[in-house]
């Protein structure tokens, strides 16, 4: 609970030692008078925060990289082009320099006819003597432009193109080098490039766009004026022609002016489009200096380069799409190519609310100043909708447009996407605190409160709240109860309404009755499967859904109702569920799945695995995850994925590293935690550094120590406080105060070095595990491999028996063992292809590659069984043999494949060890990893099994694997 200022006292001595007793200290903060003097050395360079320096230096070391024009610019889904933008217009880059489109969108370009989204216009640049050139193109994501290189023989033309960040103007420029001139033309288009009603003058070409193609009341209507600045350029018609001459640098600029920008719209457009060179010198230093500020406002450093580098660019996208004052982005943000699916709109069930969520955590909260504006125009039509249907308060369809319109009005059998629209609202009051904030947004909730006060239904002999007919995915049949969606999001809606209205102190008639619901709504909906607890969609209706959606955790992520803080039993079944969904790379569940995973604890390895994957084979050259049905949503995959491994606080108590995989070295800076907190932190060698908190909004701080067991420094703004301990920590905070916490015995001159210093590279060249509790476990189970194979991990392999859906690679623990109680049980059938194999994922290391060295060596016990001691092995097969530990590394290749012999002389191909192994019978396979890859580095572990028109079963066990 909030207690006011004027009631915080520093606790006695007495109650301090009863609370370090019990594990929970709580201590008056506040700066103490030696830091308040004016020049104190250590405060002052403690407010010399390092995370600015940090992010610029870190965002500059990635990049988008083109060779080859992009492919995906039509069908109405993410496109992979090179993308610029300034939260309003956005630009996709699409073909090569002859016949290169400038693919222009702006997110207000709603038709009234369809209140879908529209494309608004083209911009084609082309320079037929460069036909065949080659193609290179690069998207600095640092300065937010991009930059082109197109080379045929001794002919070279150089491009840079950016959107400014601070006015609606797009800029290339073109500088060739060669030996002649080249002629060039720019064409403007509407946006189904067809020729629009243009006008010339001041050499400047007006190209009139509309929205769709009926001029329906309403509609926005927008202006593209261009010009080019370097040479003497002739307009004719929608085309601009020029000469470039080598050594000269022209500069191609086009000014987007929408009717929903002003009245004047036209004129205006018509004024910014030949901006002299001065005046382009200012905007382009203005709009470098936004994008610094924007990197400098958080980092993260980690050893998967590849998850790092996703991270950065979500962050990239997210700039580019979203700016407060303007248009909210659709479910494709502003890169409108086409006609776009779905209509482009707000989807309210978890599409438009995780484009957002990434906001919060990463401490670009602008970025989300205009989220609440569509939602807040439907008001009038939420609470109409609401009395036709008989009930108060407000009631949403599954799809709303700009300004109170909708594509979609339709319910699809869910009342949950109000609630949905108010969990962004919700979040955002909980990491901000500000009470402006919450006024705004509090008519709106009280409305969805409303509605669910009088929708849900009193149980008397349970004592609990249900919620009836309310589909968790679209089209459900009722009946349908107790969404497990909608219960963590009604859940989320009332705490926020308690915590906004006592901040306020106001709604004291209504709070009671919010605790009431949100401490009696019905528990969430559970179930056994594959011999586990898990959570289900409802209590009746959908149980356990296999269609690549990941409801069944969404009360976790986004309904913020199971973390770390939670029960054991609520945790255990939390992280059954995400193991059993499986859904790490389908079209819907990546947005949300991620970060309910980290919060519930979720095996770290397997989640920096998959992040790796996400970054990897499904994200195009342009960064922007891609999944089919999925636009800017993904925006919140490796961000919010990421960032609660690295960070908690959503049950009000700050967890650095809660979710961390071992070995394996990071540090992050000036993420944004609930309260209002600033929280910056780094690991190494398995222990956390220090943490520095600064505290936004003055409330009481209580974080986890980090260092379980062990005391801590306390140092306020540059100086010492004393030491603290005890499990849970409680400090009062002011405005603008720093505190940094280390190990104790650490000096803020060594806190403040290791602030500034980037993130040690983590490296490791051992693993040793023979699957015992405490021992380093799989990070995958039952998975086939179908990254490294390139999606053919798994062929003419299905279940051994009793409804098992595939191979397996799982630990046992109690049935075989070379040592201890536990192994790695393997099975599968076999059923005769000319290439039945099957590898399965048992480590990953992206995080931390295994070091190959000269003396490295792999060892392994393997148990094959046959008939004798399993009726799933034909009698008579040694199937059970063809198998083998696998190894790929980082640059690709693998074990199987390098001619690598174990120390009986046997290829180390799982192939190549069938009738090579003594069945039921534990061997010991030996391979000299250092005489085939030296100086290479492992990325993973697989267990393959590999017999060309082999039937019938396979199983056995592996045990003590041993890498160093």
């Amino acid at each position: 609970m909030t207690t006011s200022p004027r009631h915080r006292r520093r606790i006695s001595a007495l109650l301090a030692t009863a609370l370090v007793a019990l594990g929970l200290t709580t201590l008056q903060g506040g700066t103490s008078a030696a830091a308040q003097r004016l020049g104190d050395p250590i405060a002052a360079q403690a407010l010399r925060d390092p995370t600015a320096a940090q992010a610029l230096s870190t965002v500059a070391r990635f990049q988008g990289e083109w060779n080859s024009p992009p492919t995906t610019l039509s069908g109405g889904e993410t496109v992979d082009a090179p993308l610029l933008g300034n939260g309003d217009v956005g630009v996709a880059v699409g073909g090569s320099v002859d016949d290169q489109t400038f693919y222009l969108g702006k997110n207000d370009f709603f038709s009234t006819a369809t209140n879908g989204i529209e494309p608004l216009g083209r911009i084609v640049l082309s320079v037929p003597g460069l036909a065949g050139s080659g193609y290179h193109v690069v998207q600095d994501i640092a300065r937010a432009q991009v930059e082109g290189t197109y080379t045929l023989g001794a002919e070279k033309l150089s491009s840079t193109s950016w959107v400014s960040a601070t006015r609606n103007l797009f800029v290339t420029t073109l500088r060739l080098s060669g030996s002649r001139p080249q002629q060039a033309t720019v064409t403007v288009q509407d946006g189904l490039g067809k020729t629009p009603a243009t006008s010339s003058g001041d050499g400047v070409l007006d190209a009139d766009v509309q929205a769709g193609t009926t001029d329906a009341p309403g509609d926005p209507h927008a202006r593209i004026s261009t010009s080019v600045r370097g040479t003497a350029a002739s307009i004719s018609g929608n085309r601009i022609s020029l000469s470039l001459r080598p050594g000269v640098t022209y500069t191609v600029t086009a000014a987007i002016q929408s009717s929903h920008d002003t009245p004047r719209y036209q004129s205006v457009a018509h004024a910014d489009a030949a901006p002299s060179r001065g005046s382009l010198d200012r905007l382009h230093a203005a709009h470098e200096s936004w994008w610094r500020e924007y990197w400098s406002r958080s980092f993260v450093q980690i050893p998967d380069q590849a998850v790092e580098k996703s991270w950065y660019g979500s962050l990239y996208l997210l700039g580019s799409v979203s700016r407060s004052g303007k248009y909210a982005p659709g479910l494709w943000g502003n890169w409108i190519t086409g006609e776009m699916n779905w209509y482009g709109d707000y989807h309210a069930n978890y599409n438009y609310e995780a484009a957002f969520y990434p906001t919060l955590s990463t401490n670009h909260v602008a970025q989300m100043g205009n989220y609440d504006d569509p939602v807040l125009d439907w008001m009038p039509r939420g609470k109409a909708k609401a009395a036709a249907a008989g009930y108060q308060g407000v009631l949403y369809p599954v799809g709303i447009s700009p300004n109170g319109t909708s594509a979609a009005d339709d319910l699809y059998n869910q009342k949950s996407d109000a609630v949905n629209f108010a969990s962004d609202m919700v979040m955002k009051y909980e990491y901000t605190r500000s009470a402006s904030y919450a006024r705004k947004v509090l008519p709106y909730l009280e409305q969805v409160g409303l509605f669910w006060q009088h929708y849900l239904t009193w149980d008397a002999a349970t004592g609990t709240y249900d919620i009836q007919n309310d589909a968790p995915q679209e089209g459900g049949v009722y009946p349908q109860t107790n969404s497990i969606l909608s219960l963590g999001l009604v859940h989320l809606l009332f705490q926020g309404l308690v915590d906004m209205s006592k901040d306020l102190h106001i709604n004291g008639s209504l709070v009671p009755a919010w605790q009431h619901i949100d401490k009696n709504l019905a528990p969430l909906p559970t179930m056994t499967r594959n011999g586990q607890t898990v959570f289900r969609q409802t209590s009746e209706g959908s149980g356990w859904v296999t269609d690549g959606n990941d409801v069944a955790v969404q009360a976790v992520y986004p309904g913020l109702q199971v973390g770390l803080n939670s029960s054991a039993d609520l945790l255990q079944t939390a992280r059954n569920t995400v193991a059993q969904l499986d859904n790490w790379h389908s079209d819907n569940s990546p947005a949300t799945l991620y970060a309910a995973a980290a919060a519930v604890g979720y095996n770290p390895s397997t989640l920096m695995e998959e992040l790796h994957s996400e970054a990897t084979a499904h994200s195009y050259p342009n960064m922007a995850v891609h999944h089919y049905g999925g636009g800017v949503e993904n925006l919140n995959v490796t961000t919010s994925g990421l960032d609660e491994m690295l960070l908690q606080s959503f049950q009000h108590d700050i967890k650095v590293f809660p979710d961390w995989p071992a070995n394996s070295n990071a540090k992050f800076g000036g993420l944004l935690a609930y309260d209002g907190f600033l929280v910056s932190s780094s690991i190494r060698d398995n222990a956390v550094e220090y943490v520095r908190i600064t505290s936004r909004s003055g409330r009481d701080l209580t974080f986890t120590n980090p260092w379980p067991g062990r005391t801590m420094e306390y140092y306020v703004n540059g100086v010492h406080q004393g030491t603290l301990s005890g499990t849970t920590i409680k400090l009062h905070t002011k405005v603008g105060e720093s505190i940094d916490l280390a190990p104790a015995g650490t000096s803020e001159a060594t806190v403040r070095h290791e602030l500034s210093q980037p993130a040690e590279a983590a490296t490791a060249s051992s693993l040793t595990t023979g699957f015992e509790t405490g021992q380093t476990q799989p990070t995958w189970t039952d998975t086939v491999d179908n990254v490294d194979t390139n999606g053919d991990g798994d062929y003419g392999v299905t279940g051994l028996c009793c409804g098992l859906t595939g191979p397996q690679a799982a630990v046992r623990t109690g049935e075989q063992a070379h040592t201890g109680d536990a192994a790695l049980m393997y099975s599968g059938y076999a059923n005769g292809g000319s290439y039945d194999h099957a590898y399965m994922q048992v480590y990953g290391f992206n995080g931390a590659p295994l070091t190959v060295r000269d003396d490295t060596e792999l060892s392994y016990w393997i148990l094959p069984q046959s008939n004798a001691t399993t009726p799933w092995v034909d009698a008579g097969s040694d199937n059970s043999t063809c198998v083998a530990v696998d190894l790929v590394f980082t640059d690709g290749s693998d074990l199987r494949d390098s001619g690598a012999t174990d120390r009986s002389g046997n290829g180390i191909h799982p192939a190549r060890q069938c009738g090579h192994l003594t069945p039921d019978t534990w061997n010991h396979v030996t391979v000299d990893l250092g005489r085939v890859k030296a100086g290479q580095a492992i990325s993973k572990v697989l267990l393959g099994f590999d017999r060309s028109g082999a039937t019938g079963g396979y199983r056995g066990y592996v045990d003590d694997l041993s890498i160093g």
